[in-house]
């Protein structure tokens, strides 16, 4: 049975792509009933039948189509208002610093606890119990429960930083069609939004940052001196003296994602050709920029540092097929470009697309090297080289690499930049 609580304080997670906003109930019995931190967030976790990635995080709501299994919850670390010690809460239900707190499976109902049960109903509910003290609040996802052992100390807002790692190596399994356009029975028409995901491997992590673009201030709203805050009073988290219980926390990817499309531009081969791998790497004689592995991620900021290995990262691939530009037969993997680039049959709308989560970076000319291996049948595998056009990979936004396969080479045909959502933005000249 969950706890009841007198107070519930919502805080609503506002992503990047979202501007919608829901609060718990609060109910007010009297000056002397503690008040608890809790909260609703408005983002997406695509999992399972979502989407072909566990963790990665994009749209306005946090949910999980299995909750035993891609269900990480979010951390919430509150630090005094001077940010060199921890905040004390009211009451022992929750004694610590660092919350874990979880929803169930529609992104609803979210609670603080210590442990997970088996399922969301089986999950006991352990309030945070806030004072008249001021505090401030940090945010991430996904929650981690190794960092409440590492992160034991604050004596300053730089302190608070976690361990972030982007993988390597592993595999993508693009059964699914993510491409804006599909062939349905003899004719092209126009994927459902709900396909629209990033295809990326299962088990990277899509790290958030609270970015407190209102502010970072809480306590129970009952500071002497100053008139309570009710639960109609819309949150003040910039207010120092009495802000309140509520928060609104507008969680931000720290992250950046690349995403490849390839076609086969009409002259590569009559048959089937197979994307089997991508490739990122440094280019030969130039700044190791690129790197993978270990960093750490500020909480203040997102910003990302300590990062070290300059690894290169590869994908491989399952279940593509390029499509085929051609100048009749259209089929499921054959294509007749017609209309613009943006709304029309052409190698960028007909293309799935798969994605890796990378650190943020700025390159120049000659800095970053991609590789695209291609496979036609049980032909020798053939790796196409390219050197991309100087760029700068921001984090919260997706780069999206629109190739054109030939006989003998590769061509760059665009780069569209989008915000961590599923509409495209406008195109990058090259």
């Amino acid at each position: 049975m969950k706890t009841t609580t007198m107070w519930v304080m919502a805080i609503a997670l506002v992503a990047a792509t979202s501007c919608s906003e829901t609060e718990t109930d609060v109910i007010d019995s009297g000056d002397d009933d503690q008040i608890t931190l809790g909260i609703t967030p408005n983002l997406r976790v695509e999992a399972g039948t979502k989407s072909a990635t566990k963790s990665v995080v994009s749209g306005d709501a946090i949910t999980y189509t299995n909750y035993t299994d891609d269900a990480p919850g979010l951390g919430v670390l509150i630090t005094n208002e001077a940010v060199n010690g921890w905040y004390v809460p009211d009451g022992t239900d929750y004694t610590g610093h660092h919350v874990w707190y979880m929803g169930d499976e529609k992104g609803a109902n979210w609670i603080s606890i210590q442990e997970k049960g088996v399922t969301f109903d089986d999950t006991d509910e352990s309030p945070y119990y806030l004072t008249k003290e001021i505090g401030k609040v940090y945010a991430y996802y996904p929650y981690d429960a190794a960092i409440t052992k590492t992160l034991t100390n604050v004596s300053a807002e730089a302190d608070l930083k976690i361990p972030v790692t982007v993988l390597s190596s592993g595999e993508i399994n693009a059964q699914r069609n993510n491409a804006k356009k599909y062939w349905n029975a003899g004719a092209w028409a126009s994927t459902a939004r709900a396909d629209l995901v990033n295809l990326s491997l299962p088990t990277e992590k899509d790290y958030l940052y609270f970015a407190a673009d209102g502010g970072r201030y809480v306590n129970n709203g009952r500071a002497d001196g100053f008139s309570p805050v009710t639960p109609e009073d819309e949150p003040n988290n910039l207010d120092t003296d009495n802000p309140g219980y509520k928060i609104n926390l507008d969680m931000k990817h720290a992250m950046a994602m690349v995403s490849f499309r390839v076609y086969d531009g009409g002259r590569l081969s009559d048959g089937d050709v197979n994307f089997t791998k991508f490739t990122i790497k440094n280019h030969t004689g130039g700044t190791n920029l690129f790197k993978t592995g270990s960093g750490k991620m500020s909480l203040k900021d997102g910003s990302i540092t300590e990062t070290v290995a300059t690894t290169e990262l590869s994908r491989t691939i399952t279940n593509y097929i390029l499509m085929r530009q051609v100048e009749a037969g259209e089929g499921e993997h054959a294509f007749i470009k017609t209309g613009t680039t943006t709304s029309g049959i052409n190698g960028k709308t007909v293309s799935k697309s798969v994605s890796a989560i990378v650190y943020p970076v700025t390159f120049g000319e000659n800095e970053i090297d991609l590789e695209i291996t291609l496979q036609e049948g049980n032909n020798p595998p053939v790796v196409y080289p390219v050197t991309l056009a100087g760029n700068q990979w921001e984090p919260n936004n997706n780069y999206i690499y629109t190739l054109s396969a030939g006989r003998n080479k590769l061509t760059v045909m665009d780069v569209s930049v989008e915000p961590w959502a599923d509409n495209e933005q406008d195109e990058i000249p090259l």
